[in-house]
């Protein structure tokens, strides 16, 4: 056993040894250095994000010899990353600087001239220069269309993006087996130009065949086919692909599908379609919740047959329950027609108590709507019918037969989290006096909702709503086509449709309604943003009686996973109030 005195000896001996190994290892340790470049003008954060000897600089263990090595091959890495730029003629003097500390590795660059294009020829071979699918126009097309012309400077990233342009011209449609045969780009140094040749080989011209389906276990491969919008013999287009792919997937069938063509020279003219599909399951319960400063909490039951009595017929099933509604629903989609338009029945069971009035709702009706989302079309004869209440007064019976035609056109980047785009539509019903209808109706609404980036961090929402009902009045004439508004997704600062006419104590739906609605959104992180917005709306018996009701606030937008959330709160100007609002995505 050590004694003290021993020990205290041990201690002292080992701190000496420390002492005596500190400038040891201090002398083995890599002499530090900085990077210095002079001349690179914009070219700076290009260099020190690609150059090794600035990316490396932190390294440990480098001796002299490997950062004199280092300083050595940097300017021929300067010159070949400002050959990307175009400059091809840079003068680099190097050196590196042992009187300071850390050491200084220096670089200057001349840059010179940058090489501007002189002439871009852009040759075709293959089915598009000759043979029965020949296409001149085209090819004058796509030379105007070149996208890095005479008396531009020569950059490797326009040089590859002008003729990944060219190419997917050609492989989008008609020939998508198309490929760069050839491309030359000759510099001249000394007279800083650049002389540009490429030649495209289109290969041959293909055209649609058959469908090849895979995936399928539960369902009809006719539920695929009457999808379809391709014809056998159809030129080959891209676009088409993806709307054959679009509407299969919006059958309800299908998790996800995916439409290819095997590029195969051999088969150009029948090029067999294969449609892979991961289908869901035939019969699905879902429960789900929620809750809205509109509606309060949400509990929602779905069961789903889509294979209902075993005809292809898809049932959807809902009941759902909140603070202002009760809603027992059931959608019959039946099998598609031939050229994609969808068949449907309904069934709507409804009590809603909303702002002093109570509806019992009764809605049936068949629907025909188009295959095309972009531009889509929809036809319905609806049977309506609906006992109001306004507090414990009974008001009246009202019932309607109608018939409307709906158009929407949708040019929406990204329905889940838009950031520019529009939806418009306009709805327009009709119906006859008659043994169900008092007097002759007409029902017209037009809705507009678009996005604008001002910059990459501010857009600009908009929002507007115009609807009558011509003929007949609220006394007659269903709820549901009467017109009332307020709430998250209309005229922030009021309740749930509490703006419409009042009638003892209540407020209840008119004949007339306009909404507009602008809102500017700064995202001040990647996800989250902060708004500002003003609405203005309401709903009256006549237009001469309307009066907007104005509300304006300020937000907090989050681009969650599940979409938009907003959280905003809005100062009613007629109530004289604040009020909270939540609410998922945008009102479209």
């Amino acid at each position: 056993m050590l004694t003290p005195l021993r020990r205290l000896r041990l201690r002292a001996l080992l701190f000496l040894l420390c002492l005596l190994a500190g400038p040891a290892a201090v002398a083995q340790q890599s002499p530090a250095y900085v990077v210095a470049i002079d001349g690179a003008g914009p070219y700076w954060a290009l260099l020190s994000e690609h150059l090794d000897i600035v990316r490396r600089q932190d390294d440990t263990g480098l001796t002299e010899a490997e950062i004199v090595r280092r300083v050595g091959v940097t300017p021929r890495q300067i010159r070949d990353l400002l050959a990307t730029e175009g400059f091809f003629s840079v003068d680099v003097r190097h050196a590196l600087d042992r009187s300071t500390t850390p050491w200084t590795a220096r670089f200057e660059l001349s840059l010179g001239p940058p090489a501007i294009v002189e002439s871009a020829e852009i040759r075709f071979q293959g089915a598009i220069a000759e043979g029965p699918a020949a296409d001149p126009e085209r090819m004058r097309r796509l030379r105007r269309e070149w996208l890095l012309v005479p008396g531009e400077v020569f950059q490797q990233e326009q040089w590859t993006a002008a003729k990944n342009a060219l190419l997917r011209d050609l492989l989008v449609l008609d020939f998508p087996a198309a490929t760069i045969a050839d491309s030359q780009a000759r510099i001249d140094p000394a007279a800083a130009s650049a002389t540009l040749m490429v030649e495209i080989d289109s290969g041959p011209a293909f055209r649609f065949g058959e469908l090849e389906i895979d995936g399928l276990e539960r369902y009809s491969p006719a539920i695929i086919e009457r999808a379809n919008p391709i014809r056998p013999g159809e030129r080959y287009s891209q676009q088409r692909l993806n709307e054959l792919q679009e509407r299969i997937q919006q059958t309800g069938y299908f998790r996800s599908a995916f439409a290819t063509v095997e590029i195969d020279p051999a088969h150009a003219e029948r090029a067999p379609i294969r449609v892979d599909v991961n289908e869901l399951l035939r019969r699905q319960l879902a429960l789900g919740g929620g809750i809205s400063s509109d509606t309060g909490l949400r509990v929602q039951v779905r069961w789903l047959d889509r294979n209902f009595l075993e005809r292809d017929w898809r049932l959807e099933s809902e009941l759902r329950l909140d603070r202002e509604t009760r809603l027992g629903a059931a959608d019959l989609f039946l099998r598609p027609f031939e050229n994609g338009w969808q068949p449907s029945v309904y069934a709507h069971l409804a009590r809603t108590t909303s702002a002093g009035e109570t509806n019992d709702t009764i809605r049936t009706g068949a629907r025909l709507t188009s295959p095309n989302r972009r531009d889509e079309r929809a036809w319905t004869v609806a049977l309506l019918a609906d006992r109001q209440r306004v507090g414990d007064i009974l008001a009246n019976n009202r019932q309607a037969l109608i018939g409307s035609f709906i158009y929407t056109r949708r040019r929406m980047e990204n329905p889940l989290n838009p950031r520019r785009g529009y939806i418009a539509s306009v709805e327009l019903g009709v119906g006859p006096r008659g043994l169900v209808n008092e007097d002759n109706i007409a029902r017209l609404l037009v809705r507009a909702n678009a996005i604008y980036p001002i910059r990459e961090n501010l857009r600009f929402f908009t929002r507007a709503q115009v609807g009558q009902v011509f003929g007949g009045s609220r006394l007659t004439v269903p709820g549901d086509l009467l017109f009332r508004t307020g709430g998250d997704q209309t005229v922030r600062g009021y309740g749930f449709q509490t703006l419409g006419v009042p009638v003892g104590g209540a407020v209840v739906a008119g004949n007339v309604m306009a909404v507009v609605s602008a809102e500017l959104v700064y995202m001040f992180l990647p996800n989250w943003g902060g708004a500002v917005f003003m609405d203005a709306g309401n709903a009256a018996d006549r237009w001469g009686d309307l009066r907007l009701a104005r509300g304006t606030g300020v937000g907090v937008r989050w681009s969650s996973p599940l979409g938009q959330i907003n959280a905003d709160l809005a100062y009613g100007h007629e109530t004289r109030e604040p009020r909270f609002h939540f609410s998922i995505g945008y009102g479209f």
